[in-house]
């Protein structure tokens, strides 16, 4: 569990492009102790994991690795905690770490045109 919550801790902090500072500094913590997080030599408290949760946007669930979905939530009814898509998801999110700004940027752009393009697809199905 400390592995992959270590994992998704940084993978969450560098897609943002966020320092340990800000991450510490938001969650009421210093960048020794996020970094510490990060390379597992420190277990999380309970706090410091919600407030980590809150701060990134994602679910308890998705940090401690109980699920791939980062908005997985407990109120939600299933019958199996990840999907096939949610490899992909994370496989996805994995391959922005170690862009380069500008490609970071191209990548984020392009994103948000399927999207576009996707919800229009919706909106068409809907309208059929």
């Amino acid at each position: 569990m400390l592995n992959v919550f270590a994992k998704r801790l940084k993978t969450l902090r560098l897609s943002r492009r966020l320092t340990l500072q800000k991450v510490g500094d938001a969650v009421g913590s210093t960048l020794n102790t996020i970094g510490n997080l990060e390379n597992v030599r420190k277990s999380p408290s309970l706090n410091m994991v919600l407030a980590l949760a809150d701060f990134f946007d994602v679910s308890v669930d998705y940090l401690v690795g109980r699920t791939n979905d980062p908005a997985f939530s407990r109120s939600e009814k299933t019958t199996e905690v990840s999907d096939p898509a949610s490899s992909d998801r994370e496989k996805f999110f994995d391959e922005f770490n170690g862009l380069r700004k500008e490609n970071l940027d191209k990548a984020i752009s392009y994103v948000a045109l399927l999207r576009e393009i996707q919800r229009r697809e919706e909106e068409v199905s809907r309208l059929s």
